[in-house]
């Protein structure tokens, strides 16, 4: 986070509903609920905002393919790493926050100055879609109008993609995501025929005159809180 950000406590918080007062400057009193463990809150009392801006990464320590894949390492760094120092570059963010389940990647998270969400265990299972962790989290932050959700599988994601990710979404916009255009010429098979899905057979397009398709990513997605009470990580606006 920036020089403006204030940390005023570390703690750990396990209880269904601790109330912590804290004194600022001898003038300020603050008064938190928390229902899941906090761990080194970033927060500055004189900013006045109407749209709490976060990021979100989905962390979970189980994988069946590699285990703590996200902490696995790519050019000396864990992926988990790499993504977090992107997102601390971002300008306009008021707080960034790991969700997972897992002792080594919540101290990984803590290690890089993020917040910590312990991600229930409902949400962390092989099955749980991302859309349910996201959920799950904005159930216990109610604080959070605009989300953005950054994959850590993503290791060439760069602080200046997702820096316009941010500034669409200041300017209004419901969602913004990552996508790649693609110039594949596309099939479908059906019973025993192929069927093209993207191109005239008759006027089969060079590439020059293609204009492609754009197929998402998955490196990020941003999203206000409204769009998933709707029970959808994206809309056309």
């Amino acid at each position: 986070m920036g020089h403006e950000e204030i940390y005023l406590f570390n703690i750990h918080c396990h209880s269904d509903m601790t109330h912590i007062s804290l004194l600022f400057l001898g003038l300020l009193s603050v008064i938190i609920d928390t229902r899941l463990c906090c761990e080194y809150f970033p927060w500055n009392p004189l900013r006045d905002k109407n749209n709490h801006f976060a990021i979100l990464v989905l962390a979970r320590g189980g994988s069946k393919g590699i285990k703590l894949k996200n902490l696995s390492r790519v050019g000396g760094n864990s992926l988990l790493a790499i993504s977090v120092r992107e997102v601390n570059k971002l300008r306009g963010i008021d707080s960034v926050w790991v969700s997972t389940d897992h002792e080594k990647i919540a101290e990984l998270a803590e290690n890089e100055n993020v917040n910590v969400h312990w991600r229930a265990p409902e949400s962390a299972t092989d099955e749980a879609s991302s859309l349910l962790g996201i959920i799950e989290f904005l159930k216990h932050h109610p604080e959070v109008d605009i989300l953005g959700l950054v994959q850590c599988t993503s290791p060439f994601i760069k602080s200046s993609y997702l820096q316009q990710a941010v500034n669409h979404m200041q300017n209004g916009k419901e969602c913004t995501f990552a996508a790649t255009r693609s110039y594949k010429l596309r099939w479908q098979k059906l019973g025993d025929r192929l069927i093209p899905l993207n191109f005239d057979l008759k006027k089969r397009p060079r590439r020059q005159d293609f204009d492609g398709e754009l197929v998402e990513n998955g490196m990020f997605y941003f999203f206000s809180r409204r769009l998933i009470q709707q029970g959808v990580l994206q809309s056309n606006k």
